[in-house]
């Protein structure tokens, strides 16, 4: 937990600025790692007085209390409690800007270990309280919105291993800090995880029966439930239907439409939002001997990241190769 870095803020600049509304567009801000089960321990205090917590919602505290879950007297980011080195990732496309990395764990002093990052709309989000030698990016570096950045920890003036993540924009010709949430800036606010499906159907939910040496035509559904799009026509964040357990093996089952052996297909539409769903065709060919398979597959953010495989319905399909009948 950091307090106030930037007093004096009038309340009426930011409610001016909340009330002007938002469109959230498809690159906008997702949350900073990849764990949906990781909650908001406390955000921003919108209110520069002592002693009065004003958050997301407009509510308004006249104490000087912690409100777990909401927001505590001059707290300038949002806090993400989680464990020691858990990976944190870049909220939004941008390039670093400053980093330090000299604290281990548990050091005290204002911000600790750090990375800052600028973006093309003109602000900046800051992530800091990370591991010793957390820092995974250097000053001057390009990052993608979901890149694996950095290391959490509890460098700096640190109560509890968590990650601060804050962010930055010039209000009334000054660098301070602002509220995303209530600024609506994320993709899906409150905000989501960048990558995150859920299984929503397929062509064939039981077992495809494959003469060998044939190939079938596959297809599964998948909703976006993460906070970034999925697209098929970029290179780095391109969203692959890939092998599973392990992780990028050459399958047995490729066919002639694959990308690669372990690659099956790329989503079917250019772009799938947060909330739609996309479908991934593919083909199956039975180069194995008659007999009974398994092929697990999950989704990957090309060059960022796996999704949960276990949240994705840990999805596979059963295979059955039945003897090529030569007439």
């Amino acid at each position: 937990m950091i307090g106030r870095a930037l007093l004096g803020l009038a309340f009426a600049v930011l409610a001016a600025i909340g009330s002007s509304g938002s469109a959230r567009a498809a690159d906008d801000y997702t949350l900073p790692f990849y764990d949906p089960a990781i909650t908001l321990s406390y955000g921003v205090d919108r209110d520069a007085r002592s002693c009065r917590q004003r958050d997301w919602t407009n509510k308004l505290w006249y104490d000087c209390s912690l409100h777990y879950g909401r927001v505590y007297d001059g707290h300038t980011g949002m806090d993400y409690p989680m464990a020691l080195t858990s990976p944190v990732a870049a909220s939004r496309d941008g390039t670093v800007i400053d980093r330090y990395t000299g604290y281990g764990t548990q050091q005290f002093g204002t911000y600790g270990n750090f990375v800052l990052v600028s973006h093309a709309d003109g602000r900046r989000t800051l992530y800091y309280h990370l591991a010793h030698d957390g820092a995974h990016v250097s000053v001057g570096q390009a990052v993608t919105a979901g890149q694996l950045i950095a290391d959490s920890g509890c460098s700096g003036q640190c109560y509890g291993a968590h990650l601060h993540w804050e962010m930055r924009a010039v209000v009334g010709g000054r660098w301070t800090f602002v509220d995303p949430i209530y600024l609506r800036l994320f993709t899906t606010n409150p905000g989501r995880v960048p990558f995150l499906a859920s299984y929503r159907r397929e062509s064939n939910a039981g077992t495809e029966v494959i003469p060998q040496y044939a190939t079938v035509t596959h297809w599964v559904e998948f909703l976006n439930t993460g906070g970034r799009a999925w697209q098929r026509a970029v290179s780095r964040g391109r969203t692959y239907l890939a092998t599973w357990s392990p992780a990028g093996h050459a399958s047995t089952f490729a066919a002639a439409d694959w990308p690669s052996t372990w690659v099956a297909t790329t989503v079917d539409q250019a772009s799938v939002p947060p909330n739609s769903v996309g479908r991934f065709t593919f083909g199956l060919r039975a180069s194995a001997a008659p007999g009974s398979y398994v092929e697990r597959f999950d989704l990957l953010a090309n060059g960022l990241h796996w999704f949960d495989w276990s949240r994705l319905g840990s999805f596979y399909i059963p295979i059955y190769v039945i003897s090529h009948q030569v007439e």
